[in-house]
């Protein structure tokens, strides 16, 4: 008997090894990402809320507002204690922190346009009392700037980070992928979606720009670092907010696609929201652009493209050695250089 035994220890050993790295890459069920910083619900409607995290007593000066991208969950910017753009700004003594909240698409959202965001945006500004610190990542980026183009006079100062401003600079893998797919791929997956573009299709895509990496380098990281549950942990919480499926509105994704990313509207001056042109010539107001120098996503020359169109004189350009989303939550990028991208933006308030 205690030679099955040992037999029977020996065979088991490498299948609970494989199964505990089944639940770790592909049956987790993910939870949806939590905040981490209190904050209060001030506006809330079908597509977004407006969280509010109070701010620096005693302080002045226009409040901050941060648009988080519509592509994953928007709590990447207050992600952990020490990964939080939220609490950076906290600790930078705003007198207000505030950010968008986008909700996945629904069936009663499928058809909300860049149009809607770019007013959600609005709306939020006014809420916060009219004029605010406006800092866009990613796609927030490009919508932030458009929101301050149609109406200059509520931002007190543009901060873009990883934001794609001339869609076709640089060699960035997206642009790639979707300048060369057919249109009608696009309009199948969103068909396929009900009229949303899933959340499933869109984190595939983004895993298919680094095949090596994300198919074979992450699982043999994971399978390495069964054993050690604090790395574990930090894999998990990154993990569940990228798979968490958040969808988007079809109509917006295919505009986003047809009129952005292969028709290049933005910097030519003819992307238009409600029958006005969106003119950067018309951002004149301080300009802080944030980007990463290993963002496969958004090259750095997609972002700082702005400077030829925007007429703003004070720029602040900053690179960080970081990926796409870790120039706005990683932790040396908040350790090392928000603080004085706040610094600089406190500044131009006088």
């Amino acid at each position: 008997m205690s030679g099955e035994s040992g037999a029977f220890e020996v065979l088991a050993e490498p299948w609970v090894r494989w199964c505990r790295f089944a639940e770790e890459t592909f049956l987790r069920r993910r939870p949806e990402p939590a905040w981490h910083t209190p904050s209060r619900v001030l506006v809330e409607d079908a597509a977004h809320r407006l969280r509010d995290f109070g701010g620096a007593r005693g302080a002045g000066g226009p409040p901050l507002l941060v648009v988080p991208p519509e592509v994953n969950h928007s709590a990447i910017v207050d992600f952990g204690p020490r990964q939080s753009l939220v609490r950076a700004a906290l600790e930078a003594g705003f007198p207000r922190v505030a950010a968008v909240e986008w909700k996945s698409a629904a069936a009663e959202t499928a058809n909300r346009d860049v149009d809607d965001s770019i007013e959600t945006i609005q709306a939020a500004i006014r809420a916060l009392g009219g004029r605010a610190h406006l800092v866009g990542l990613c796609q927030g980026g490009w919508e932030s700037a458009i929101a301050a183009a149609l109406d200059p006079s509520a931002v007190a100062t543009l901060t873009l980070v990883a934001a794609p401003i001339d869609f076709h600079a640089g060699r960035g893998a997206l642009r790639r992928v979707v300048q060369f797919t057919p249109l009608p791929v696009y309009e199948a997956l969103v068909r396929a979606g009900g009229g949303v573009m899933r959340g499933e299709f869109l984190v595939t895509g983004f895993d298919n720009l680094l095949p090596f990496e994300r198919y074979l380098l992450k699982p043999l990281a994971v399978w390495n670092r069964l054993d050690d549950e604090p790395w574990l942990a930090r894999f998990r919480r990154l993990e569940d907010w990228y798979r968490w499926p958040k969808d988007l509105p079809g109509v917006q994704y295919l505009r986003v696609v047809r009129e952005l990313f292969r028709q290049n509207r933005l910097v030519a001056g003819t992307f238009e929201v409600r029958g006005r042109r969106v003119d950067l010539g018309r951002l004149a107001m301080p300009l802080a652009l944030v980007a990463g120098t290993k963002d496969h996503i958004t090259p750095a020359e997609q972002l700082f493209a702005l400077r030829d169109h925007a007429r703003a004189e004070r720029v602040l350009s900053v690179e960080i050695p970081a990926g796409h989303i870790g120039t706005f939550m990683g932790t040396e990028a908040l350790r090392d250089h928000w603080p004085g991208v706040f610094r600089w933006l406190r500044e131009q308030e006088g």
